[in-house]
């Protein structure tokens, strides 16, 4: 509903400079509670109610700048009725598109539309619950229902009459609901009851912070999960069966009685030149028919028409129950490749050789993702382009750049490594571009290079990039434009040859649009960027990087450290936040702080401050209540769960370490009837 659709439209309005007698005059006139106040302008400056103008009458006050209040900003009239705030005047000017005045919405206009429209959603909610087709359950913050739906009804075999007020247990067995109002947390359970399978969501309601119920909705998936194994088995066979035939250096096909295929791998096209052919060829058929009517495996060697080669074609029928053979599984070798395996699979003891163990100027891995890093700064290296390395704290940025300046043309020339983070402000400019001599108080008598003259015909790499002052990124990027530096006091700037190798650990996009980096000084940078992935997500690189730095450590220490399986198993699990860094630094207190030769994973935990969480009580206490009835709760419960469980009286006893018969008694004395032998997954609870 719209402002438009309930507004009184504005037949008159008074100024504020009309007197009190004239503005009774116009609300007697039109028939209005209340009235916008304008201006000679017609600009509103407020709005009075007929009491405002009684009031000031009686007063003895004149006019109507005297009474009227102030008006809140004019509603429109396509706002919509239930998301406006009204305030705390009587009435709100109402305007068109244009900003015209058309009309004015009063409080109780307001609060009627408002309550019209949430009686409607409220039916609108009504018939949702009461339709929907899963069970729904709602309680109070002390635990009693307030709704029930048809649905939940008929599972806990209950109607709306009987359930509404009562207790949740005393209708239904699951108090999952319970646990949410106690905790405000909700949660989804699946659960089994008889043979029945349930899935529930529970979740609380909460109203100014506070927990005053919770709802719950509930499915009968039983059916659902039988069909989902069966179907889930069905696919993992299909697929287990086609990931064997593709993972085969065979073609191989499965055909019919006539000779059609009905599945085949990649390599049985690639052996018959992609035609992805529907029927096997004539020799392949003779074989085929062999095979099935003999129902026994046959063999034949066979000359490809197409490219000669030889073939060694085995076909397998395939037996069904009943004795009959209707389908067979063809093979097809070619002989010509085993020479092209051997070679193939020398070369692929070599990759893997290379992929257990990378070490190319100290860089360690065997993660993919760093692999793929490492392949990319190697193309990089090839091309005089800017380079951008991003990445956490302690992933290797400047080994990296190290790396990349060692497989380019200049790694005859210098490479000279910049931290930005660490200069002084005041000083970065004199260190980056160097100066004249006599450009400052306390300069050099013969000036000074700078950090990029030094680099000239090499790589210069600047660390913390993002530590760049403003006024300085300016001067920087009319570096990397026009490879041309001025010195402070210099009078003409001087050409230099250098590559930039840039890196940060903060995401210069955000130092952008937060106005903290010059948006064209990214953009040039950002020419080729190489994000390094933190040690989280490359732990298959933490093996080797102990071993290396194990051997390092134990040269410098003369102290010999053997690492545990599990010891590897624990630092493997640790996320480190301070990435390969800390990892270096953690094996390095190890060996200076070890007593013993061997680090096992205990040695591990404590060096890493690792605590083992603390074992879960079987037994929970919510509030505190007579210790004679929290014995009697304890021990209903207890029953209740090893009657779940056993099925049977005998077996719960053992269970619980009492005899049958007092099982018996005690269930009784509680009123327990029923422990989910039933079909469905609600049961009646007793009732005293």
């Amino acid at each position: 509903m719209m402002v438009g659709d309930i507004m009184v439209k504005a037949k008159a309005v008074i100024f504020e400079s009309d007197s009190l007698d004239e503005a009774a005059r116009t609300f007697v006139e039109y028939g209005l509670d209340g009235m916008v106040v304008c201006r000679c302008s017609e600009e509103i400056v407020g709005v009075v109610a007929v009491k405002d103008v009684l009031f000031g009458l009686v007063q003895g006050k004149t006019t109507v700048r005297e009474v009227m209040r102030p008006s809140l900003p004019p509603l429109s009239i396509h706002d919509r009725v239930e998301v406006i705030e009204f305030g705390g005047g009587p009435l709100r000017p109402v305007v068109d598109e244009s900003g015209r005045l058309v009309g004015v919405l009063t409080k109780e206009q307001h609060l009627t539309a408002y309550a019209k429209v949430a009686q409607l959603r409220l039916k609108h909610l009504d018939a949702i619950f009461n339709a929907a087709h899963n069970g729904i359950l709602s309680i109070d913050a002390k635990g009693r229902i307030t709704s029930i739906n048809p649905p939940a009804e008929k599972m806990a075999r209950t109607t709306k009459e009987e359930a509404i007020g009562k207790f949740l247990t005393d209708v239904v067995i699951p108090s999952g609901l319970l646990e949410v109002v106690r905790t405000g947390k909700g949660h989804t359970e699946k659960y089994r009851v008889g043979k029945r399978v349930y899935i529930t969501n529970r979740s609380p309601i909460i109203d100014e912070g506070k927990v005053v119920g919770a709802v719950g909705v509930f499915q009968d998936i039983s059916e659902i999960e039988f069909i989902s194994n069966e179907l889930e088995t069905v696919k993992r066979i299909v697929n287990e069966l086609q990931t064997v035939m593709e993972a085969s250096s065979d073609g191989i096909a499965i055909t019919d009685r006539s000779g059609m295929i009905t599945r085949r791998n990649k390599k049985w096209d690639a052996l018959f030149l992609g035609t992805e052919q529907e029927r096997v060829t004539a020799p392949l058929d003779r074989v085929v028919r062999q095979a099935l009517d003999g129902r026994q495996p046959c063999s034949m060697l066979h000359q490809g028409m197409e490219t000669g080669n030889i073939w060694i074609v085995s076909a397998v029928p395939i037996i069904e129950e009943d004795g009959r053979a209707e389908r067979v599984v063809l093979y097809v070798k070619d002989m010509t490749e085993m020479e092209q395996l051997r070679s193939e699979l020398e070369e692929t003891k070599r990759l893997l050789h290379m992929l257990g163990r990378q070490e190319e100027d100290h860089l360690i891995y065997r993660a993919p993702a760093m692999a793929h890093v490492v392949n990319i700064a190697r193309q990089a290296a090839a091309v005089d382009v800017t380079l951008l390395l991003t990445g956490e704290s302690g992933t290797g940025k400047e080994e990296l750049a190290n790396y990349i300046w060692k497989q380019s043309a200049r790694r005859a020339r210098p490479f000279v490594k910049v931290n930005c983070g660490a200069i002084p402000e005041t000083l970065m400019e004199s260190e980056l571009f160097g100066y004249e001599p006599g450009a400052f108080t306390g300069a050099a008598k013969k000036g000074k290079k700078g950090y990029f003259e030094q680099a000239d015909g090499g790589t210069i790499f600047l660390d913390e990039i993002s530590e760049i002052p403003l006024h300085l990124q300016v001067k920087l990027l009319r570096v990397l434009q026009s490879m041309e530096i001025m010195r402070l006091g210099a009078e003409a700037p001087k050409r230099i040859d250098v590559r930039v190798i840039a890196a940060t650990n903060k995401p210069l996009e955000e130092l952008v649009a937060a106005g903290r980096f010059r948006a064209d000084l990214f953009y040039r940078l950002n020419v080729m960027p190489i994000a390094i992935p933190p040690l989280r997500d490359r732990k298959e690189d933490i093996p080797l990087l102990v071993d290396h730095y194990r051997k390092r450590f134990a040269e410098k220490y003369q102290k010999p450290l053997v690492f545990t399986d599990g010891a590897l198993a624990a630092m493997m699990d640790y996320h480190w936040p301070g990435n390969v860094r800390e990892l270096v630094n953690a094996v390095e207190r190890m060996f200076v702080t070890a007593v013993s030769p061997v680090i096992d994973e205990h040695q591990v935990a404590k060096w890493l401050h690792l605590e083992p969480e603390p074992a879960a009580s079987p037994v929970a206490v919510g509030e505190i209540i007579p210790l004679k009835q929290a014995t009697a709760e304890v021990e209903r419960q207890l029953i209740i769960k090893a009657l779940h469980k056993a099925k049977t009286y005998r077996r719960a006893a053992k269970l619980l370490g009492v005899d049958a018969s007092t099982l018996v008694r005690k269930a009784q004395k509680y009123g327990i009837q029923s422990w989910g032998g039933e079909e469905d997954g609600f049961h009646a609870a007793s009732r005293d």
